[in-house]
This record gives structure tokens, C-alpha cells and sequence, in this order.
């Protein structure tokens, strides 16, 4: 019998969330879970609770669905600091 490859790298398997938490350290800002709660409530999940959200952005538990969420956060908030920047300048 031949000897199989394993193609898939450790480091590559979780790279996408390590990506995202590094996103979110940048732009996620102070009050983010209200807005990550009303997020997740639009795209019909039930509500989470406050420290689950948190849980999350800690590392402490892993939930694509809120991790998805933070990032959304993430990106309207550096949206937003990008368009004042613009109107002030």
C-alpha cells in the first residue's frame, strides 16, 4: 500500500479565524456588543447573551456564526473612521 499525503497543514486549517481576530484587534471598536447582538438578531438567529459575545472575541469559545458577526462589526466601524476622515479632510 502506498504511503497517503496529508495535504490539509495544521497551520492552515484555522488560518481564516486567525485572520478575522487579527481584523478585529484593528477595527472592532469599544461598544461592539449591542451592535454584534443586533446583527446576529437580523440574520434571524436568536439572541445571544453579552458574555458569549464576548467569550468569543476572547478566544475562550469558538462560534463562526458570532465570530462572522464581529468581523461585520469590524468592518462597518473602519468604514465609518474611513468616511469621517474623508468628509473632514
Amino acid at each position: 500500500m502506498s504511503k497517503l499525503i496529508k495535504n490539509n497543514k495544521e497551520e492552515d486549517l484555522y488560518s481564516h479565524n486567525e485572520q478575522a481576530y487579527k481584523f478585529i484587534e484593528e477595527h472592532l471598536p469599544y461598544t461592539y456588543v449591542e451592535l454584534a447582538i443586533t446583527c446576529l438578531v437580523n440574520k434571524g438567529y436568536k439572541t445571544p447573551s453579552k458574555a458569549l459575545i464576548r467569550n468569543v472575541k476572547n478566544k475562550t469559545i469558538f462560534r463562526n456564526d458570532i465570530l462572522l458577526a464581529l468581523v461585520e462589526v469590524a468592518d462597518d466601524n473602519k468604514k465609518a473612521i474611513e468616511r469621517i476622515k474623508l468628509l473632514t479632510s
